[in-house]
């Protein structure tokens, strides 16, 4: 599954969401883009052209830096340097810590623990060939909400602390069940569906803590999952039933390390199922 785009000076690349077995893969596009809109040197606070904060713009087909009151796709929640060490091919081979930075900068900037759970995700930015060729090496976490179509939405108004309050509209429903084989197709929870994200997601461990097994994270998953879904369902539902839904061993260094619950309905539901 491809999700996000080669836009302007960076190259985009999907890192979903913790859904463990789920068919959701990592995508990458490679090709060459513009110069970026802004230069670096401009704003000295971190490096490459893009700072925490920032609302970017992809219509033009180039990423532009725009107020955040005015349309955009993606919001900047972390630049830095890709470290020392790096392979020099494009596009790089971005360590799994990287991924877990990214992560942990979405969850400070939305300042709310169940991100997991909401169609917030988190993309890694990179210098396209070009300047990748002229010696930048940066990399940029940037969010975007996933769309019905599975593009980014384009939206108005600045994220951070956006789940400050809880998962408000941004709670992640699909119209099929977590696991379920074929393409991931995730909906806001006002739109036709069977599952919803409820709030309270497990942190397992910490990304450089020693990858549990399989059996260790359900264990503590799955009874977890079962008290959030009571609690947010406010009891036991005819049709209604928990899932844990927790990361494979080998996605734990990149900071997959939570489990999200979700309560799974056996029919088409419209609005959620919480009332």
């Amino acid at each position: 599954m491809r999700w996000g785009a080669k836009t302007g000076a960076t190259v985009l690349v999907a890192l979903v969401l913790a859904a463990g077995c789920a068919d959701d893969k990592v995508g990458k596009d490679n090709g060459t883009g513009a110069q970026p809109s802004a230069s670096p040197s401009a704003r000295p606070d971190g490096v490459g052209p893009h700072r925490s904060g920032d609302c970017l713009d992809a219509s033009s087909g180039t990423l532009t830096r725009v107020d955040c009151g005015q349309p955009h796709e993606y919001e900047v929640v972390l630049s830095a340097a890709l470290p020392e060490g790096t392979p020099d091919r494009h596009p790089p081979d971005v360590p799994p810590a990287i991924e877990a930075n990214c992560r942990a900068a979405r969850t400070d900037y939305l300042r709310g623990p169940d991100a997991d759970a909401t169609r917030l995700e988190v993309l890694e930015s990179w210098p396209n060939k070009e300047l990748w060729d002229k010696g930048d090496r940066w990399f940029a976490c940037v969010l975007a909400e996933r769309g019905e179509d599975n593009n980014p939405v384009r939206r108005t108004g600045a994220l951070t602390g956006a789940l400050a309050a809880g998962l408000g509209p941004f709670q992640r429903c699909m119209t099929h069940e977590p696991l379920a084989n074929g393409p991931l197709h995730v909906v806001p929870c006002d739109k036709p569906h069977r599952s919803e994200a409820v709030p309270g997601v497990l942190v397992l461990g910490l990304p450089t803590d020693p990858a549990p097994s399989l059996q260790e994270m359900a264990d503590r998953a799955v009874p977890h999952c079962e008290r959030m879904v009571a609690d947010y369902l406010g009891g036991p539902r005819p049709g209604v039933k928990p899932r844990a839904i927790f990361p494979l061993p080998e996605e734990w260094p990149g900071g997959r390390t939570t489990a999200v619950c979700y309560a799974v309905s056996d029919t088409m539901v419209t609005g959620p199922l919480r009332g």
